[in-house]
């Protein structure tokens, strides 16, 4: 008997089933994608000295100064963190120009890949997709502007998400035992030694969470209250370390400027913050140009806002939730992180400008990660997310393709560093924003040091090197001054102290002196933020606020 034959009809592919069922595939997929868009981005914006400094201090790193001695960094040292990426990057690629550039695309790629793995969580299939999308579309596409500066420069705390992501999805993820919270002290302590700030976006939310948890299940002698002991023990760890490192003749580093704000500017100091966050979030419209970027502007204000409730639903969340109950450990301290970041900005006195963008710029991986894990379950379930979803991501790729294929202005000291080279101009001071740069600019060729010129034109012992300003092993015959500073009194002053130029030659935005004498011979040393009498004496060490 033959068996009837019915027409049935094939089931529907759907190509991005492979991708949802398989996450790491689309990360492989998107990661160099995302890494040519930042790169292309980064390269509109110049080379400025802040990067620059590290890429040369990992190019010592290579070169076998290991501890970089001699070395009197900033607040941050970024140590066992980005200038590992920068080693990386110069490994692969050289030491040129298009260095800080490569580290910061890829800094922040590996931000987004984070991001995406922390909002992911342990959700699956359609739910992972959607916390992924979400988490994504909020962070992925840096806006022109202030935000593009903050995130695809140079290290400037962006990268700090970095370590202390990894450490949440260690907590989250690993097997529990005694051995996890020695783990998390480890990785904290190893974030710390980079950046001070994960003392307050990593180690008090940990304490706090965890000290929290161990209060409302009356448990003093469990998990939590071992992690509250793994993150006072890493900022003992991570301090004892930074000694050791100094004793050892390794770098030095500046205390941070940790003051309080006056009462009357915590109202102004708020409203900066406001703007400075939508600045990060691409959610600024003074920082767009044009109806179609303003337009983003108002789209990324979506993802803001999205981040801004996931916050208070979390919060909301974590004191709700009966003792015993395990709740999203993760989202909670991501939340806490952005809280104590946000009021620390506030109460300080460092807010200045929308600049002061990079002081609070973890809010937004960890904001993006709040969104992903409070919305994407809930997007996941909605009959018709698919096309709205697609069409959102067509969006902000079309977005990233227009400010990757922007054109930037060419960068400060470009046509500085190439007149130097040209003429053989081997070794010469300059002022902070025209020194380091132009030294990596030129792969080296010229060294400019940098110094500060105030009452004085003085070695400036802020990201450089004490044996630069050796006058019996270099001999710098060069000056390089900013002149975009209306009313500035830098070339008096070098007139005065070194007396007239030999040439002079002016460029955009900065001026060249050229001597016939060593300006090395009895140059005087500043270090912040006091003048000291010997250079050797200039590295110092503390804990930074940001």
């Amino acid at each position: 008997m033959e068996r009837a034959v019915t027409d049935v009809p094939p089931k529907s592919v759907d190509p991005t089933r492979p991708l949802r069922r398989r996450p790491w595939l689309l990360a492989a997929v998107a990661a160099p994608l995302l890494f040519a868009a930042y790169l292309l981005i980064s390269r509109q914006l110049g080379v400025n000295s802040d990067g620059a400094s590290n890429a040369l201090q990992a190019r010592e790193m290579l070169d076998g100064n290991v501890l970089l001695s001699g070395w009197t960094v900033t607040d941050v040292s970024f140590y066992t963190n980005e200038l590992l990426l920068f080693m990386l990057v110069e490994l692969v690629y050289g030491f040129h120009g298009d260095t800080t550039h490569a580290t910061a695309a890829l800094v922040f790629t590996l931000v987004v890949l984070l991001v995406a793995a922390a909002a992911k969580g342990r959700a699956t299939g359609r739910e992972a997709a959607a916390r992924i999308g979400v988490a994504v579309a909020i962070v992925a596409v840096p806006a022109l502007g202030h935000a593009a500066i903050t995130l695809l420069t140079s290290p400037d705390h962006t990268g700090t998400a970095i370590p202390l992501l990894a450490t949440w999805l260690v907590l989250e993820r690993a097997r529990p035992g005694r051995g996890l919270p020695v783990v998390i002290a480890v990785m904290l302590a190893w974030a710390q030694i980079a950046d001070p700030l994960v003392m307050y976006i990593g180690v008090l939310p940990l304490m706090l969470v965890s000290g929290w948890r161990a209060w409302r299940g009356r448990s003093w002698r469990g998990p939590d209250a071992r992690l509250v002991l793994a993150g006072a023990g890493s900022v003992v760890l991570a301090q004892v370390t930074l000694v050791l490192l100094r004793a050892a003749g390794g770098f030095g580093a500046h205390a941070a400027e940790a003051k309080l704000a006056e009462l009357s500017s915590l109202g102004r100091h708020a409203w900066l913050g406001v703007r400075v966050v939508a600045v990060n979030y691409g959610a600024y419209p003074p920082d767009r140009h044009g109806p179609l970027d303003t337009f983003m502007s108002a789209f990324h204000l979506v993802g803001l806002l999205a981040a801004a409730t996931a916050l208070v639903v979390v919060v909301a969340r974590a004191l709700r939730r009966p003792a015993g109950e395990p709740g999203d450990r993760l989202a909670e301290l991501a939340a806490v992180g952005v809280l104590v970041n946000l009021g620390a900005f506030v109460v300080s006195a460092l807010p200045t400008d929308l600049l002061s963008a990079r002081q609070v710029v973890a809010v937004l991986p960890l904001g993006a990660v709040l969104a992903g894990r409070v919305w994407g379950p809930r997007l996941a379930t909605l009959p018709r997310a698919a096309p709205v979803a697609a069409a959102v991501a067509v969006l902000l790729a079309a977005e990233l393709a227009g400010h990757a294929a922007a054109r930037g202005a060419p960068g400060h000291a470009e046509d500085v560093a190439e007149w130097l080279d040209g003429r053989g101009l081997r070794y010469g001071l300059g002022e902070y924003w025209n020194a380091n740069n132009i030294t990596l600019l030129t792969s080296g060729r010229v060294a400019v040091r940098p110094v500060v010129a105030g009452d004085r034109v003085a070695a400036y012992r802020w990201e450089s090197k004490v044996d630069w300003y050796d006058a019996a092993t270099h001999d710098a015959t060069f000056l390089v001054l900013d002149t975009r500073v209306p009313g500035a009194r830098a070339e008096a002053v070098a007139t005065a102290q070194f007396g007239a130029p030999a040439e002079r030659h002016e460029f955009d935005g900065a001026v060249v002196l050229v001597y016939r004498k060593d300006l090395l011979a009895g140059l005087p040393a500043y270090c912040v933020p006091e003048t000291v009498p010997d250079i050797r004496d200039c590295p110092s060490h503390g804990v930074a606020l940001f």
